[in-house]
């Protein structure tokens, strides 16, 4: 450019054309070293710059710069090309001037020099600002180059990771509907052998229930028959008792008026008194005969009655047994000690015997001879086994009472439990038809 600009300077005035004058005008516009010097540093930048530049304007790069960039470089040319068009215009202005003096010449050479290295400075300093933007541009586009590098390696591995992820989520997919399909499979097969399984145990309760309730009605049935006969037991026990008591009170009263005519030592009346007992005897023979056939209609209906009730019935049985003993005596005393000896217990009636036979006094009223001894010890032998009989029918009518309250117990017991079993399966028939819809409501999904 300083080149140019001199060499149109030359052009444009005529007298310069010679070698003397061109040598003192090259002699006057000779610079210090200095700026010599820095001329020719800002001339080599220069040229590196547009060395540097040159492939920056390539077509690979055009591509990658930014719009930033490309407005800087647009901003410089347009710079550029506006110096250039007014240096030609005030070329064109000087040259149009008249020719001035040698001396105005070189002044003015001079400042134009000065003029034109301070806008070498700068230009130098706008290139330089300029390099270190290209730099900075430079070293951007390297690392955005870089980091796209990266980004397209990250990419890379994630589009491989991805891809690697999805075969494995596909194998994932592909095994998951295999076990699904064989869930579903077992779920059908559970599903219907529940479904058989609750068949069957809905069969198996209604008949359990249908047992149970048969069972239920018999043992309600039996309970029924067994209170109602226990009711008429209690109630004959109640008639026997009353019988007993009024035999017993006709039997003291008799007792007590053979004592008192006893004591007064009349004989007919005794006889008399006698036959009166025989009279009785008869009655209580034929009491006896009633009695017991209600004992055998007690035994067969095998039914519990009081303890009280059949030690009185075997008492009265007892006296009907001193009766005939009486009969073929026909002594009113010993008649009543038998039967007062009857009415306690067996102990007594011993002693009560002894005692008759020490006083040597036949059920006839008369001495006991050794014969008489052994008939009355004949008939109190017969007497004690009919008492330990009866007490042993007692017993035995007793046990089948404990026996029957036992049944009754163990049958109630029973009942229970089978209550118990029917809510229990009740239970488990509703757990399984839960689990059925449940089943069910799964395999709908």
């Amino acid at each position: 450019m300083l080149l140019s600009l001199a060499g149109g300077r030359a052009e444009a005035s005529a007298p310069w054309n010679s070698p003397l004058l061109l040598r003192e005008v090259m002699d006057g516009l000779r610079l210090p070293p200095l700026i010599e010097d820095a001329l020719e540093s800002t001339d080599e930048p220069c040229g590196d710059l547009k060395a540097e530049s040159s492939p920056s304007l390539s077509p690979t790069m055009d591509n990658e710069i930014t719009a930033k960039e490309r407005g800087v470089l647009e901003n410089n040319e347009k710079e550029t090309m506006d110096r250039d068009q007014e240096e030609e215009e005030e070329k064109g202005r000087r040259e149009q001037q008249e020719p001035l003096s040698e001396e105005q010449e070189l002044e003015e050479l001079r400042s134009q020099v000065l003029q034109l290295l301070l806008e070498l400075e700068e230009a130098r300093e706008m290139s330089n600002k300029h390099q270190e933007a290209f730099h900075e541009l430079q070293g951007l586009l390297e690392d955005e180059r870089l980091a796209s590098a990266h980004q397209a390696e990250a990419f890379a591995r994630q589009v491989h990771n991805l891809q690697a992820q999805l075969r494995s989520v596909q194998e994932e997919m592909d095994s998951l509907e295999e076990e699904k399909e064989s869930e579903l499979t077992e779920a059908h097969k559970e599903l219907r052998l529940a479904q058989e399984e609750v068949l069957l145990l809905q069969q198996a309760a209604e008949e359990a229930a249908d047992e149970r309730e048969n069972d239920i009605a018999s043992l309600q049935e039996e309970l029924c028959r067994l209170r109602a006969q226990l009711g008429r037991l209690n109630d004959e026990a109640q008639e026997y008792e009353l019988e007993i008591t009024t035999l017993r009170a006709e039997i003291s009263m008799k007792s007590q008026r053979r004592e008192e005519e006893r004591k007064g030592g009349d004989v007919g009346t005794l006889r008399q008194e006698c036959v009166t007992l025989r009279e009785d005897c008869e009655t209580l023979k034929d009491d006896n005969r009633r009695l017991t056939e209600k004992l055998q209609l007690l035994q067969l209906q095998r039914t519990g009655s009081n303890s009280v009730y059949l030690s009185l019935k075997d008492g009265e049985i007892a006296g009907t047994g001193v009766g005939v003993g009486t009969e073929e005596g026909g002594m009113a005393e010993s008649y009543m000690t038998m039967v007062e000896c009857q009415s306690t217990s067996p102990g007594t009636n011993c002693r009560l015997v002894d005692a008759s036979i020490q006083k040597n006094i036949s059920f006839d009223g008369k001495p006991m001879t050794p014969t008489g001894w052994n008939g009355g010890f004949g008939e109190i032998f017969s007497l004690r086994d009919q008492l330990k009989q009866a007490e042993e029918k007692a017993l035995l009518v007793q046990r089948q009472c404990d026996g029957l309250k036992t049944e009754l117990r163990e049958l109630q017991e029973l009942y229970d439990c089978s209550q118990r079993e029917r809510a229990e399966l009740e239970e488990e028939l509703l757990h399984c038809k839960a689990e059925l819809e449940r089943l069910a409501g799964g395999w709908q999904e």
